[in-house]
């Protein structure tokens, strides 16, 4: 949520089920075609708590380039003196350009992928395997428990039936 009374506020306090609290300052920023000519970025300012932790916080900068255009670096170094970072000191350029490889490179990472799959696909049916033999075991020995007791059963009421009838002998004879 936008902080009407701040623009570059952006807010986030807790929701339904979490208790939190994210704040993101836009400390700095240029739009496209902007007067400077500098590519287009947002130099963001977060600090935040939740349950686990509080006062996280640090600083992302946005921008459209894999590699950050060094004509930003003088403004960014200004945008984090104001939120008390050093642009030299406590931060770190990553590189996020994506990486060419060979045909070779390519083959290698499909061999792998691959027997990866099989593996999985081996160890799913072997799973699978010892899943319907623990059921197989299982509904043997249930049978089995259910025939004993029905057995059981039997017998009782075969001799419960015998009792009866001496007891209906003896009585009438």
């Amino acid at each position: 949520v936008q902080d009407p009374k701040q623009p570059g506020h952006l807010i986030n306090h807790d929701n339904e089920y979490l208790h939190y609290q994210d704040d993101w300052w836009i400390i700095d920023y240029a739009e496209d075609n902007n007067k400077e000519g500098v590519p287009p970025f947002a130099f963001v300012y977060y600090r935040g708590e939740n349950d686990a932790w509080i006062g996280y916080g640090g600083v992302v900068v946005y921008t459209r380039d894999a590699k950050m255009p060094p004509e930003l670096i003088p403004r960014l170094r200004e945008a984090a003196k104001k939120v008390n970072f050093d642009w030299d000191k406590d931060f770190k350029l990553t590189d996020n350009t994506c990486k060419t490889i060979s045909s070779g490179e390519v083959t290698l990472l499909r061999e792998k992928f691959a027997g990866k799959v099989a593996l999985q696909t081996e160890q799913q049916l072997q799973a699978q395997a010892v899943k319907v033999r623990g059921n197989a075991a299982n509904g043997l020995k249930a049978q089995v428990l259910f025939v004993n007791d029905e057995l059981n059963q039997a017998e009782k009421a075969v001799e419960k039936i015998g009792k009866s009838i001496a007891e209906f002998e003896k009585k009438y004879s």
